[in-house]
This record gives C-alpha cells, structure tokens and sequence, in this order.
C-alpha cells in the first residue's frame, strides 16, 4: 500500500495484508531521505530508527533491523513496488509521485 501525502512532501509504503487493513510498520521516503515509520500507539505515524539520507546502499543497512525488516517485509508482500527502486535512485521521487 502505497500513499502519497496531500502536499506530495512524502510517500508512504506500507505492508497491506490483502485484507484492506495495513501493517502498523511502513517506509516514509522524502525527495532526500527515509525512515522507519509505525501507528502503534498513535492516530498519525510516528518515525522510528535513525533517518537515512538517499540513495541508500541496501547492504549498508545491515544490522538497522528497523529499516531492513521493513523494507524485506514491504517487498515479500508487495514485490511490484517501487520502494527499492526510489530508495537507491533507480526511480526519481518525483516520479514515484505520480
């Protein structure tokens, strides 16, 4: 599940179970960095883990569990996303905008 804040600032990516209701842990992606992001406890998402500036190096995310498993989990679900590819560069923000 893929959603786009109302002043196209951000995306969210979060894990859709195929039953209309999302995971309580997703990726918000900015034009110049992403975080680990979670509703678990709270009416808006809150950002948890450190912030990482883009494009990231997946394999220099190893041991941020936060953001791996997030990010693995978003894909094994949702391998169509465009998630990996706005994260190294592969696919401008702008255009995963749209």
């Amino acid at each position: 599940m893929k959603t786009t804040s109302a002043d196209e600032t951000y995306i969210d990516y979060w894990q859709d179970y195929g039953t209309g209701m999302k995971s309580h842990f997703g990726i918000r992606v900015w034009a110049d960095h992403c975080s680990a992001i979670t509703n678990v406890g709270a009416g808006s998402p809150n950002l948890f883990g450190d912030p990482r500036e883009l494009p990231i190096d997946l394999s220099g995310t190893q041991g941020q569990h936060s953001l791996n498993n997030v990010i693995g989990e978003h894909m094994h679900r949702h391998p169509e996303s465009d998630l990996v590819a706005v994260l190294t560069d592969k696919k401008p923000f702008k255009e995963a905008l749209g």
